[in-house]
Protein backbone atom coordinates (compact mmCIF):
# COMPACT_ATOMS: atom_id res chain seq x y z
CA UNK A 1 0.00 0.00 0.00
CA UNK A 2 1.67 3.23 -1.31
CA UNK A 3 2.36 5.68 2.00
CA UNK A 4 -0.01 8.39 2.56
CA UNK A 5 1.56 11.74 3.76
CA UNK A 6 0.18 15.18 4.26
CA UNK A 7 1.02 18.11 4.43
CA UNK A 8 -0.79 20.81 6.73
CA UNK A 9 -0.54 24.56 6.31
CA UNK A 10 -1.23 27.33 8.77
CA UNK A 11 0.91 30.14 9.34
CA UNK A 12 -0.65 31.05 12.70
CA UNK A 13 -1.90 27.68 14.15
CA UNK A 14 -3.61 27.47 17.22
CA UNK A 15 -6.18 25.10 18.77
CA UNK A 16 -8.81 24.45 15.83
CA UNK A 17 -5.56 23.77 13.54
CA UNK A 18 -3.91 21.27 16.57
CA UNK A 19 -7.36 19.23 16.49
CA UNK A 20 -7.93 19.12 13.00
CA UNK A 21 -3.94 17.91 12.38
CA UNK A 22 -4.62 15.40 14.83
CA UNK A 23 -7.72 13.98 13.48
CA UNK A 24 -5.10 12.84 10.47
CA UNK A 25 -3.10 10.90 12.04
CA UNK A 26 -5.23 7.73 12.06
CA UNK A 27 -5.62 8.35 8.57
CA UNK A 28 -2.37 9.12 7.46
CA UNK A 29 1.13 7.42 7.68
CA UNK A 30 2.67 10.69 8.28
CA UNK A 31 1.53 14.16 9.04
CA UNK A 32 3.02 17.61 8.82
CA UNK A 33 2.75 20.57 10.78
CA UNK A 34 3.62 23.69 9.03
CA UNK A 35 3.40 26.66 10.87
CA UNK A 36 5.17 30.56 12.10
CA UNK A 37 3.41 30.13 15.73
CA UNK A 38 1.33 28.15 17.09
CA UNK A 39 -0.80 29.13 20.70
CA UNK A 40 -1.53 26.57 22.61
CA UNK A 41 -4.74 26.49 24.86
CA UNK A 42 -5.22 22.71 26.26
CA UNK A 43 -4.41 20.38 23.50
CA UNK A 44 -1.27 20.04 21.66
CA UNK A 45 -0.21 18.15 18.55
CA UNK A 46 -0.43 14.24 18.64
CA UNK A 47 3.11 13.27 19.16
CA UNK A 48 3.32 11.42 16.01
CA UNK A 49 2.88 15.23 14.55
CA UNK A 50 6.04 16.10 12.81
CA UNK A 51 6.97 20.20 12.86
CA UNK A 52 8.12 22.17 10.07
CA UNK A 53 8.39 26.01 11.14
CA UNK A 54 8.31 28.99 8.82
CA UNK A 55 8.30 32.80 9.34
CA UNK A 56 5.68 34.15 12.41
CA UNK A 57 3.12 35.81 11.00
CA UNK A 58 3.33 39.58 12.33
CA UNK A 59 0.08 41.33 12.11
CA UNK A 60 1.19 45.05 13.88
CA UNK A 61 1.12 46.72 10.40
CA UNK A 62 -0.13 46.58 7.18
CA UNK A 63 3.08 45.88 5.60
CA UNK A 64 4.55 43.57 7.64
CA UNK A 65 1.59 41.69 7.49
CA UNK A 66 2.35 41.62 4.04
CA UNK A 67 5.88 40.94 4.48
CA UNK A 68 5.50 37.62 6.56
CA UNK A 69 2.72 36.64 4.37
CA UNK A 70 4.83 37.04 1.23
CA UNK A 71 7.94 35.15 2.45
CA UNK A 72 6.19 32.41 3.92
CA UNK A 73 4.20 32.01 0.35
CA UNK A 74 7.40 31.77 -0.76
CA UNK A 75 8.80 29.30 1.88
CA UNK A 76 5.83 27.00 0.97
CA UNK A 77 6.61 26.50 -2.49
CA UNK A 78 10.77 25.92 -2.01
CA UNK A 79 9.31 23.25 0.49
CA UNK A 80 7.02 21.98 -2.08
CA UNK A 81 9.66 21.44 -4.87
CA UNK A 82 12.62 20.21 -2.36
CA UNK A 83 10.92 18.24 0.75
CA UNK A 84 7.27 17.50 0.11
CA UNK A 85 6.73 15.75 -3.04
CA UNK A 86 3.59 14.06 -3.17
CA UNK A 87 2.22 14.63 0.08
CA UNK A 88 -1.57 15.76 -0.04
CA UNK A 89 -1.52 19.45 1.37
CA UNK A 90 -4.06 21.22 3.29
CA UNK A 91 -3.86 24.85 2.82
CA UNK A 92 -5.33 27.21 5.61
CA UNK A 93 -6.15 30.85 4.54
CA UNK A 94 -3.18 31.83 6.37
CA UNK A 95 -1.29 33.30 4.64
CA UNK A 96 -4.23 34.26 2.39
CA UNK A 97 -2.25 33.06 -1.06
CA UNK A 98 -1.49 29.74 0.97
CA UNK A 99 -3.03 27.28 -2.26
CA UNK A 100 -1.90 29.57 -5.13
CA UNK A 101 1.42 27.18 -4.64
CA UNK A 102 -1.29 24.81 -6.18
CA UNK A 103 -0.87 26.83 -9.63
CA UNK A 104 2.73 25.38 -10.34
CA UNK A 105 2.29 21.60 -8.14
CA UNK A 106 0.69 18.66 -8.81
CA UNK A 107 -0.05 18.00 -5.11
CA UNK A 108 -3.82 16.56 -4.48
CA UNK A 109 -4.92 19.63 -2.16
CA UNK A 110 -7.86 20.84 0.17
CA UNK A 111 -8.59 24.83 1.39
CA UNK A 112 -10.06 25.67 4.58
CA UNK A 113 -11.30 29.20 4.50
CA UNK A 114 -11.27 31.19 7.71
CA UNK A 115 -11.32 34.24 6.05
CA UNK A 116 -12.32 34.87 2.19
CA UNK A 117 -10.06 36.32 -0.02
CA UNK A 118 -10.50 38.42 -2.20
CA UNK A 119 -13.64 39.72 -0.80
CA UNK A 120 -12.08 40.61 3.13
CA UNK A 121 -9.25 43.15 0.53
CA UNK A 122 -12.36 45.57 0.55
CA UNK A 123 -11.20 46.24 4.72
CA UNK A 124 -7.83 47.71 3.19
CA UNK A 125 -10.13 49.65 -0.01
CA UNK A 126 -9.49 47.31 -2.75
CA UNK A 127 -12.94 47.00 -4.57
CA UNK A 128 -14.36 44.48 -6.69
CA UNK A 129 -13.40 46.42 -10.13
CA UNK A 130 -9.87 46.35 -9.08
CA UNK A 131 -7.46 44.09 -11.14
CA UNK A 132 -5.64 42.53 -7.83
CA UNK A 133 -9.52 41.81 -6.62
CA UNK A 134 -10.60 40.40 -10.40
CA UNK A 135 -7.07 37.85 -10.69
CA UNK A 136 -7.54 36.92 -7.16
CA UNK A 137 -11.31 35.79 -7.90
CA UNK A 138 -10.07 34.11 -11.54
CA UNK A 139 -7.67 32.39 -9.36
CA UNK A 140 -9.96 30.84 -7.03
CA UNK A 141 -12.23 29.94 -9.50
CA UNK A 142 -9.63 28.01 -10.89
CA UNK A 143 -7.88 26.61 -7.66
CA UNK A 144 -10.79 25.92 -6.10
CA UNK A 145 -12.64 23.59 -8.49
CA UNK A 146 -9.10 21.63 -8.24
CA UNK A 147 -9.22 20.91 -4.43
CA UNK A 148 -10.26 17.47 -2.76
CA UNK A 149 -12.43 19.43 -0.64
CA UNK A 150 -13.03 23.38 0.64
CA UNK A 151 -13.88 23.67 4.12
CA UNK A 152 -15.55 26.94 5.73
CA UNK A 153 -17.21 27.47 8.89
CA UNK A 154 -20.38 28.75 8.47
CA UNK A 155 -23.21 28.39 6.10
CA UNK A 156 -22.91 32.49 5.03
CA UNK A 157 -19.46 31.90 4.17
CA UNK A 158 -20.47 28.75 1.97
CA UNK A 159 -22.43 30.69 0.21
CA UNK A 160 -20.10 33.18 -0.61
CA UNK A 161 -18.00 30.56 -1.83
CA UNK A 162 -20.16 29.40 -4.74
CA UNK A 163 -19.51 32.29 -6.43
CA UNK A 164 -15.54 30.43 -6.75
CA UNK A 165 -16.64 26.49 -6.81
CA UNK A 166 -19.46 24.06 -7.20
CA UNK A 167 -21.63 23.58 -4.08
CA UNK A 168 -20.85 20.03 -3.84
CA UNK A 169 -16.73 20.84 -3.04
CA UNK A 170 -17.82 23.39 -0.23
CA UNK A 171 -18.63 22.01 3.37
CA UNK A 172 -19.68 24.35 6.26
CA UNK A 173 -18.67 23.04 9.32
CA UNK A 174 -19.24 24.52 13.20
CA UNK A 175 -16.19 25.43 15.23
CA UNK A 176 -15.92 24.70 18.69
CA UNK A 177 -14.24 26.43 21.82
CA UNK A 178 -10.55 25.83 22.79
CA UNK A 179 -11.38 23.88 25.93
CA UNK A 180 -13.89 21.61 27.04
CA UNK A 181 -12.44 22.78 30.53
CA UNK A 182 -13.63 26.50 30.37
CA UNK A 183 -16.85 26.83 32.35
CA UNK A 184 -18.50 30.06 34.20
CA UNK A 185 -16.42 31.29 37.43
CA UNK A 186 -17.69 33.23 39.70
CA UNK A 187 -16.67 36.73 40.57
CA UNK A 188 -15.24 35.97 43.96
CA UNK A 189 -13.42 32.97 42.83
CA UNK A 190 -11.44 34.44 39.61
CA UNK A 191 -8.04 34.96 40.02
CA UNK A 192 -7.86 37.34 37.05
CA UNK A 193 -10.69 40.30 38.33
CA UNK A 194 -8.96 39.87 42.04
CA UNK A 195 -5.31 40.56 40.52
CA UNK A 196 -6.25 43.43 38.79
CA UNK A 197 -8.98 44.82 41.58
CA UNK A 198 -12.48 44.56 39.42
CA UNK A 199 -14.04 42.01 40.52
CA UNK A 200 -16.91 44.65 41.76
CA UNK A 201 -17.23 45.55 37.79
CA UNK A 202 -19.74 45.20 35.70
CA UNK A 203 -17.15 44.07 32.59
CA UNK A 204 -18.01 44.78 29.01
CA UNK A 205 -15.08 42.54 27.70
CA UNK A 206 -13.40 42.32 24.29
CA UNK A 207 -10.40 39.75 24.16
CA UNK A 208 -8.86 38.59 20.92
CA UNK A 209 -6.79 40.26 18.11
CA UNK A 210 -7.46 43.59 17.87
CA UNK A 211 -7.46 43.80 13.88
CA UNK A 212 -8.91 45.68 11.10
CA UNK A 213 -11.77 43.13 10.32
CA UNK A 214 -13.45 44.38 13.83
CA UNK A 215 -15.79 47.55 14.47
CA UNK A 216 -14.28 48.90 17.91
CA UNK A 217 -14.27 52.19 17.63
CA UNK A 218 -17.69 52.25 18.40
CA UNK A 219 -17.07 50.67 21.69
CA UNK A 220 -14.46 53.44 23.22
CA UNK A 221 -17.71 55.78 22.03
CA UNK A 222 -19.91 53.52 24.22
CA UNK A 223 -17.38 53.82 26.90
CA UNK A 224 -17.78 57.65 27.20
CA UNK A 225 -21.50 57.82 27.14
CA UNK A 226 -21.29 55.56 30.07
CA UNK A 227 -18.78 56.96 31.93
CA UNK A 228 -20.94 58.10 34.35
CA UNK A 229 -21.89 54.37 35.91
CA UNK A 230 -18.90 53.81 37.84
CA UNK A 231 -19.56 50.35 37.60
CA UNK A 232 -19.03 49.57 34.01
CA UNK A 233 -15.35 48.81 33.02
CA UNK A 234 -14.67 48.23 28.95
CA UNK A 235 -11.94 45.81 28.89
CA UNK A 236 -10.03 45.21 25.88
CA UNK A 237 -7.34 42.30 26.04
CA UNK A 238 -5.17 41.58 23.30
CA UNK A 239 -2.79 43.13 20.18
CA UNK A 240 -3.52 44.33 16.81
CA UNK A 241 -3.84 46.74 14.36
CA UNK A 242 -6.25 49.18 15.92
CA UNK A 243 -4.83 49.01 19.19
CA UNK A 244 -3.01 52.53 19.18
CA UNK A 245 -5.54 54.02 17.90
CA UNK A 246 -8.02 52.64 20.17
CA UNK A 247 -5.54 53.59 23.26
CA UNK A 248 -5.36 56.86 21.53
CA UNK A 249 -9.10 57.67 21.39
CA UNK A 250 -9.26 56.90 25.03
CA UNK A 251 -7.15 58.75 26.25
CA UNK A 252 -8.27 61.64 24.17
CA UNK A 253 -11.59 61.43 25.68
CA UNK A 254 -9.70 60.60 29.23
CA UNK A 255 -11.62 57.99 29.86
CA UNK A 256 -11.38 55.96 33.25
CA UNK A 257 -13.39 53.48 32.57
CA UNK A 258 -11.39 51.81 29.42
CA UNK A 259 -8.07 49.39 30.07
CA UNK A 260 -6.00 47.60 27.67
CA UNK A 261 -3.88 44.02 28.65
CA UNK A 262 -1.85 42.69 26.05
CA UNK A 263 -2.97 38.33 25.53
CA UNK A 264 -3.03 36.40 28.64
CA UNK A 265 -1.12 33.31 29.37
CA UNK A 266 -2.96 29.94 28.86
CA UNK A 267 -3.49 29.36 32.54
CA UNK A 268 -5.21 32.65 32.57
CA UNK A 269 -7.36 32.57 29.56
CA UNK A 270 -10.00 30.88 31.55
CA UNK A 271 -10.12 33.33 34.33
CA UNK A 272 -9.80 36.38 32.16
CA UNK A 273 -12.43 34.98 29.54
CA UNK A 274 -15.06 34.38 32.39
CA UNK A 275 -14.65 38.19 33.63
CA UNK A 276 -17.14 39.22 30.80
CA UNK A 277 -20.58 40.12 32.20
CA UNK A 278 -21.14 41.06 28.34
CA UNK A 279 -18.51 39.82 25.92
CA UNK A 280 -18.12 41.61 22.57
CA UNK A 281 -17.71 40.27 19.20
CA UNK A 282 -17.50 42.94 16.35
CA UNK A 283 -17.59 42.86 12.53
CA UNK A 284 -16.43 45.48 10.31
CA UNK A 285 -18.86 45.86 7.07
CA UNK A 286 -17.09 44.49 4.48
CA UNK A 287 -16.32 41.51 6.82
CA UNK A 288 -20.35 40.59 7.83
CA UNK A 289 -20.18 37.58 5.65
CA UNK A 290 -16.88 36.50 5.30
CA UNK A 291 -16.25 36.03 9.30
CA UNK A 292 -17.27 34.21 11.94
CA UNK A 293 -15.12 34.91 15.46
CA UNK A 294 -14.01 32.42 16.63
CA UNK A 295 -13.98 34.05 20.27
CA UNK A 296 -17.82 33.72 19.96
CA UNK A 297 -17.68 30.04 21.11
CA UNK A 298 -14.97 30.53 23.60
CA UNK A 299 -17.00 33.20 25.17
CA UNK A 300 -19.81 30.98 24.84
CA UNK A 301 -17.99 28.12 26.96
CA UNK A 302 -17.80 30.80 30.05
CA UNK A 303 -21.53 31.35 29.89
CA UNK A 304 -20.85 35.03 28.55
CA UNK A 305 -24.08 36.90 26.73
CA UNK A 306 -22.54 37.95 23.41
CA UNK A 307 -23.18 41.76 21.96
CA UNK A 308 -22.52 41.24 18.67
CA UNK A 309 -22.11 44.11 16.65
CA UNK A 310 -22.32 43.94 12.35
CA UNK A 311 -24.30 44.43 9.74
CA UNK A 312 -27.41 42.31 9.58
CA UNK A 313 -27.47 39.05 8.12
CA UNK A 314 -24.31 37.88 9.32
CA UNK A 315 -23.92 34.26 10.44
CA UNK A 316 -23.35 35.86 13.99
CA UNK A 317 -26.27 37.59 14.26
CA UNK A 318 -28.09 34.09 13.01
CA UNK A 319 -26.56 32.37 15.87
CA UNK A 320 -26.68 34.65 18.45
CA UNK A 321 -30.42 34.83 17.95
CA UNK A 322 -30.53 30.51 16.82
CA UNK A 323 -29.50 30.07 21.07
CA UNK A 324 -30.62 33.26 22.46
CA UNK A 325 -27.17 34.10 24.16
CA UNK A 326 -27.56 37.58 23.95
CA UNK A 327 -27.92 40.82 21.06
CA UNK A 328 -27.04 41.48 17.83
CA UNK A 329 -26.83 45.35 16.53
CA UNK A 330 -26.11 47.31 14.27
CA UNK A 331 -22.37 48.99 13.96
CA UNK A 332 -24.02 52.12 13.39
CA UNK A 333 -26.33 52.60 16.38
CA UNK A 334 -24.82 53.68 19.12
CA UNK A 335 -27.89 54.13 21.45
CA UNK A 336 -29.45 50.53 21.33
CA UNK A 337 -25.90 49.00 21.99
CA UNK A 338 -25.72 51.21 25.05
CA UNK A 339 -29.09 49.97 25.87
CA UNK A 340 -27.97 46.04 25.75
CA UNK A 341 -25.43 46.84 28.19
CA UNK A 342 -27.47 48.95 30.47
CA UNK A 343 -30.16 46.23 30.15
CA UNK A 344 -28.35 43.52 31.57
CA UNK A 345 -26.30 45.72 34.15
CA UNK A 346 -29.76 46.36 35.59
CA UNK A 347 -31.85 43.15 35.02
CA UNK A 348 -29.22 40.37 36.91
CA UNK A 349 -31.74 38.00 36.10
CA UNK A 350 -32.04 38.11 32.30
CA UNK A 351 -28.69 38.42 32.47
CA UNK A 352 -28.22 35.16 34.52
CA UNK A 353 -30.69 33.71 32.14
CA UNK A 354 -28.78 34.84 28.49
CA UNK A 355 -25.47 33.14 30.36
CA UNK A 356 -26.88 30.04 30.89
CA UNK A 357 -28.37 30.05 27.53
CA UNK A 358 -24.65 30.71 26.00
CA UNK A 359 -22.98 28.01 28.43
CA UNK A 360 -25.35 25.50 27.30
CA UNK A 361 -24.92 26.18 23.40
CA UNK A 362 -21.47 25.91 23.80
CA UNK A 363 -21.75 22.26 24.57
CA UNK A 364 -23.34 21.76 21.44
CA UNK A 365 -19.80 22.49 19.35
CA UNK A 366 -16.79 19.87 20.07
CA UNK A 367 -13.78 19.85 18.93
CA UNK A 368 -14.83 15.83 17.62
CA UNK A 369 -16.15 18.17 14.48
CA UNK A 370 -12.40 18.18 13.18
CA UNK A 371 -12.86 14.78 11.97
CA UNK A 372 -15.02 16.04 9.19
CA UNK A 373 -11.97 18.01 8.09
CA UNK A 374 -10.80 14.27 7.12
CA UNK A 375 -10.25 13.94 3.20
Amino acid sequence: MKNKKILIINQNSGYLTIDVANSFISKYDEVVMMFGMNKITERNFHPNIKIQKTITYDRSTLIKRLWTWGICFLHICFLLVWKYRGYTILYYTNPPMSYFASLFFSNPFGIVVFDTYPNSLKLIGIKENSIVYKFWAYLNRKLFNRALKIITISEGMKKQLLEYAQADKIHAISIWPASENFKPIPKSQNIFLKKHSIENKFVVLYSGNLGLGHKLEILIDVAERTQNIEDILFLFIGEGAKKSKLQEMAKGKELSNVVFFTWQNAEILPYSLASADIAIVAIETEATFVSLPSKTFNYMSVGAPILGIGNDGSELESLINKYEIGAYENGDDILRIIDYINYLYINKEKAKEVSVNSYNAAKTFSYTESSKYLF
